[in-house]
């Protein structure tokens, strides 16, 4: 058993984006993605993964395949992998996101990162 305090995680971006990794296995991994005021989280996909992100603070803009779907804090929403999938910071504050990905894929998603 492990306690997490997601207040740990939450970062002021010293550019766009700051990943704090919280939990990795093989089977999944969990992080909190803090995106500045007015940035965006390019398109990408997550090929045979299911990602969960729940907006913790902020508003924001996911677009999955060109389809805009408006998130608040304290809603969830599930992509597939296959999808395109974009985020938009649409608040006056940092967007945190928790964020989940099953299967974990690509090591690269695995790490903290600073963009």
């Amino acid at each position: 058993m492990k306690k997490f305090t997601f207040t740990d995680y939450f970062h002021e971006p010293q550019g766009k984006i700051a990943k704090r990794m919280l939990f990795k296995s093989d089977d999944v991994i969990a992080f909190v993605l803090n995106i500045a005021k007015g940035e965006i989280l390019p398109g990408h996909t997550h090929l045979e993964s299911t990602l969960f992100l729940q907006v913790m603070e902020g508003n924001a803009k996911v677009v999955t395949d060109g389809n805009e779907t408006p998130l608040q804090t304290g809603e969830l929403m599930q992509v597939d992998g296959q999808e395109s999938l974009q985020v938009i910071n649409t608040g006056e504050d940092v967007l945190r996101l928790y964020v989940t990905i099953s299967p974990m894929g690509s090591e690269a998603f695995a790490t903290d990162a600073n963009v």
